[in-house]
């Protein structure tokens, strides 16, 4: 048998349906205490919704605020939006309680969607997880502490599916038991968001068979895919990669969190005066990059192969530009096999440390010339470099050797040969800039030092 909802329960208490109520409720809104719930609840929203724009006018004006009235402001925000959330709770616990949206045909994710626009998807979803939940009995002390304790539904919906996970191997006491523990644990203002994962991780370990949690990953495996998603016309590249494994998502998540997606250290500020303009979400994409470019660059755990092999093919007339000392702004680039662009000066870069395979072509596109990728540091000049640099010749650059591109300091595309008194190790983000503002550096057997501009 179906177990009494508590939806609709609550919202009748807070539309006055209960003794005592209706005078509060209506005489809040200027109505009489006869007013039947419908009306004063659709009376107030109207004033809240007013009220609400009225604020919004009167924040345009904050700039004449005193301190202590911008506090107080942001303070009467969060409890009037904290108000309005607590009644759309009430309002989606009755939807899912009368199966309103059974009716129309939707889904309740869907049906809450179209009413509820300011939402973000996932913000949907959790509405529609609690709402569903709380048509369970058990379930009250959850629905209670978003109501009356200020727990998000975020939370909530963390905890309901958490328990959900579970439920199979508890006796319904002990269900009822671990909802009202987590419930509590979850309104306790004490707990931020990492002591509740972690006690919610503490319950599925306990609760889940090794078993369970093997069929679990095997089936989340399945699920590991990367694709391409980029827009229409090319102009930006994106890949969506979908996780199978636990270790594998904690793995990059390790590297995107790593020393080596920290902003720029404030010696190597001073000592090459360039500020770290990156976003954070660039700094941990030249981290990602970076350990990618290692794990394909060669052996011995110093890179001393070829990272890549690419074939580009370049007009003569470029290649002479690329060569010289001018016509940095004049049109030309080159082209992979499959007729992708790389710019002149990606191709200068990538010389030093990538395998490019030159194709000069003449004017007919003929081919004139196919060169040799002779030119990559050696494993043992790899080992002398990083005894010599330490790391990133940039003064102040923590990246370790084993991280850094050898780059020429007289460029190979201009000509410089591929000897140690003309190789700096350079991790990539500034292999990237030396090549953006040409810098020069004196080579010595002690080390490298750069003519910082």
């Amino acid at each position: 048998m179906k177990q009494q909802g508590f939806g609709g329960e609550v919202l009748r208490m807070a539309a006055g349906a209960v003794t005592g109520a209706p005078d509060r409720a209506g005489a809040a809104v200027g109505l009489p205490a006869s007013s039947p719930p419908s009306v004063v609840l659709s009376r107030a929203l109207r004033e809240s919704g007013r009220e609400a724009l009225l604020a919004e006018r009167a924040s345009a004006g904050s700039v004449l605020l005193m301190d202590a009235d911008v506090v107080e402001a942001l303070d009467s925000v969060a409890v009037a939006e904290r108000a309005l959330v607590t009644a759309r709770v009430r309002l989606a616990c009755e939807v899912a309680e009368r199966g309103l949206h059974v009716v129309k045909g939707f889904g309740l994710v869907d049906w809450l969607s179209l009413r509820c626009p300011d939402l973000e998807a996932s913000g949907v979803r959790d509405l529609a997880r609690l709402a569903t939940a709380c048509t369970e009995a058990v379930h009250a002390p959850v629905l209670e502490g978003v109501l009356d304790e200020g727990m998000s539904v975020a939370r909530a919906a963390k905890i309901l599916r958490v328990v959900s996970r579970v439920r199979s191997a508890l006796s319904p006491e002990q269900y009822a038991a671990l909802v009202e523990a987590l419930a509590g644990v979850g309104a306790d203002p004490a707990k931020d968001d990492k002591a509740m994962k972690n006690e919610l991780d503490e319950v599925l370990r306990r609760c889940i068979s090794e078993k369970d949690q093997d069929e679990a990953n095997k089936a989340r495996r399945g699920l590991r895919n990367v694709h391409e998603s980029s827009l229409a016309d090319g102009s930006v590249k994106r890949l969506i990669w979908t996780f199978g494994d636990d270790a594998d998502y904690e793995a990059v998540r390790a590297i995107l969190n790593s020393p080596l997606a920290a902003p720029a250290s404030k010696e190597e500020v001073e000592a090459t005066g360039q500020e770290d303009l990156r976003t954070a979400g660039q700094r941990r994409y030249d981290a990602l990059m970076m350990v990618i470019g290692r794990g394909v660059a060669g052996s011995k755990g110093q890179p001393s192969t070829p990272k890549a092999m690419v074939m580009v093919s370049i007009d003569f007339e470029v290649l002479k530009r690329m060569l010289s000392e001018t016509g940095e702004d004049e049109p030309g680039c080159g082209a992979t096999l499959d007729g992708a662009s790389v710019s002149a000066d990606s191709i200068r870069r990538l010389a030093c440390d990538a395998g490019i395979l030159p194709v000069v072509l003449g004017t007919q596109g003929q081919i004139l010339d196919m060169g040799d990728e002779k030119r990559l540091a050696t494993y043992g000049q790899r080992v002398a470099l990083a005894k010599r640099d330490g790391g990133c010749s940039i003064p102040g650059c923590t990246i370790p050797a084993s991280w850094c591109d050898a780059h020429h300091v007289i460029w190979w595309s201009r000509g410089g040969l591929s000897d140690l008194d003309n190789y700096a190790l350079l991790c990539p983000r500034h292999h990237t800039w030396v090549h953006d503002n040409e810098l020069t550096a004196t080579v010595t057997t002690f080390g490298v030092t750069w003519h910082l501009k």
